[in-house]
């Protein structure tokens, strides 16, 4: 059956192929319950084929390869002669550089960076329960005042015994605030009281909280992680845990487009318990901070109210809270220091959070020591660069490009978790035994001194080679124990010595899915998720 749908998908590429075409490269996956794409439909020659429809047969091919949930990939490779060849697997699927990520072990994902956080100095929640009853009242009695008796009533409070039999099912107790707000009204019956939100009932405020039903945060690949390594926190300095989602994070309000506010129970070390947070679809590389509590984000309601920040549109209040959490895609601090600036980076300050250093013959890193939340580096074309100032920062992130580059400074650094190295000159990986929480490394573009110390890191979960390095590690060290997922990086782009026209000039890029599926059978073994079909399609006449 498998092979009639590729078959099937084969004529209809070749039916819908340009004239002249000699080959044609679908690179195209299916996600479950009828979704499907493709990273690209190429002819050879002839460009992009992406009016041909071929989304039927990739669902089909998801349900034939029994894959209830979970993306399956599909690398098909059809020739103009007659004949195609196929790679399909729920475990290889294509990197962002024409590569391969094959995923061992789905479930040992890095712990994210919030879970070595500390909690805060201080325990003591900001909020007021009676102060936050009592903004409610004025924050009614003002937007009566601006719109006029409008009839509107929050719904009545659940009795007390339902409310109490709710409390016992979250995660975590509510805060005292929000606890005696819920013994006046049961949320906002959608109208959308706090910044447009509209206030969940405590029986829909349980519901949301349930493991089950967090579905903003269900479902974190692998490649999710390596698209976005570092996960931040928008607002207060260090307020929020970084992490993607938190049991403890009880979401109370939503927008219209996926995002929650929630109260955080379990603040980093700069925040309070009972903080007012945004999370949810927008958010997957941190939270944003919001409000120091309920109550203070009704006063900030109150406040814009009485001050005149507000407008009104179709009956509708639109309260201005000039909130700095609302965009989800708000960058956290950055500086890109170039050239004779990167001599003493003037501009260097402990709000930083990714420092990106290019170009500089004199890179002087002694300001970065210090820096609370730098989390990312990234170092490109500065030879010679002391790296020992990072010892002095928090930096889980590293990229190196530049000849050489020395490790050393760099052994025991207790906080970096990912590396990746780009470097003609052969590195030393030996530093990198005594680093605790490394977990990632990428030295596909990395001359190596001896590869065999990667058998030696224990924690590494991620590493990214060419093929030539895999069999060459293979050879050395075997395979490493405990990878849980390991990329196959692009060769480069290779010239013919003798060609025809200059679209043959080169040879096709490497690795090819079948490469591809052949390294994923060395590394995984007899357990490899990889299924490879060859077969003749009947040209169209």
């Amino acid at each position: 059956m498998i092979d009639d749908v590729l078959r099937a998908m084969a004529e209809k590429i070749s039916a819908g192929a340009p004239s002249g075409w000699r080959r044609a490269e679908l690179r195209g996956f299916a996600t479950g319950r009828g979704g499907s794409g493709h990273r690209g439909l190429r002819f050879e020659p002839g460009g992009a084929g992406d009016a041909i429809d071929v989304h039927p047969e990739l669902t089909a091919l998801h349900d034939l390869a029994g894959a209830p949930s979970g993306r399956l990939t599909v690398e098909l490779v059809v020739e103009a002669k007659g004949r195609f060849e196929a790679v399909i697997s729920k475990s290889l699927e294509r990197d962002e550089g024409n590569g391969f990520l094959y995923v061992l072990d789905r479930d040992a994902l890095p712990a994210e960076p919030g879970t070595f956080q500390q909690g805060p100095a201080s325990a003591a929640p900001a909020g007021d329960p009676r102060e936050a009853v009592a903004l409610l009242g004025a924050y009614l009695s003002e937007r009566d005042r601006i719109l006029g008796r409008d009839m509107y009533a929050p719904p009545p409070a659940l009795p007390g015994a339902r409310r109490a039999r709710l409390e016992t099912r979250l995660p975590a107790p509510l805060p005292d605030d929000l606890r005696a707000l819920y013994t006046h009204v049961d949320g906002d019956g959608g109208e959308g009281l706090l910044d447009r939100h509209p206030w969940f009932g405590l029986e829909l405020l349980e519901n949301q909280s349930r493991r089950e039903n967090r579905w903003w945060a269900a479902g974190r690949t692998w490649r999710d992680h390596l698209e976005r390594p570092v996960i931040t926190s928008a607002g207060a300095p260090l307020a929020v845990r970084r992490m993607s989602d938190h049991p403890r994070w009880i979401p109370f309000a939503t927008s219209t487009d996926g995002d929650f506010l929630a109260v955080d129970l379990a603040p980093g070390p700069g925040g309070r318990p009972g903080q007012v947070i945004r999370m949810g679809l927008h958010h997957g590389g941190g939270p944003a901070y919001v409000a120091d509590s309920v109550t203070g984000l009704l006063r900030r309601h109150v406040d814009a109210l009485r001050a005149g920040a507000y407008r009104v549109e179709r009956g509708g209040l639109w309260v201005d809270l000039g909130d700095p959490g609302r965009d989800a895609h708000e960058e956290p601090g950055s500086l890109t220091v170039t050239g004779a600036g990167a001599a003493s980076m003037p501009a260097m300050h402990h709000g930083i959070e990714r420092l990106s250093v290019r170009d500089a013959p004199c890179a002087d890193f002694g300001p970065v020591r210090g820096a609370p939340a730098l989390w990312e580096v990234r170092v490109e074309n500065c030879p010679g660069a002391d790296l020992a100032p990072l010892q002095d920062t928090p930096v889980e992130l590293l990229d190196l490009a530049m000849d050489p580059i020395d490790l050393a400074p760099l052994a025991g650094h207790a906080t970096l978790r990912m590396m990746a190295l780009s470097t003609a000159r052969p590195v030393d990986l030996a530093p990198l035994r005594s680093c605790p929480r490394l977990y990632g490394l990428d030295l596909s573009r990395a001359a190596i001194r001896d590869i065999g110390v990667l058998g030696e890191l224990k924690g590494l979960l991620y590493l990214r080679l060419r093929r030539g390095q895999w069999e060459e590690l293979w050879k050395r060290a075997g395979h490493p124990a405990g990878l849980a997922a390991a990329g196959l990086a692009a060769e480069p782009r290779r010239e013919k010595t003798w060609w025809r026209s200059a679209e043959r000039a080169h040879h096709a890029l490497e690795p090819s899915p079948r490469t591809a599926a052949g390294w994923a059978i060395d590394l995984a073994g007899e357990s490899a998720d990889v299924l490879v079909r060859t077969g003749r399609y009947a040209r169209p006449r």
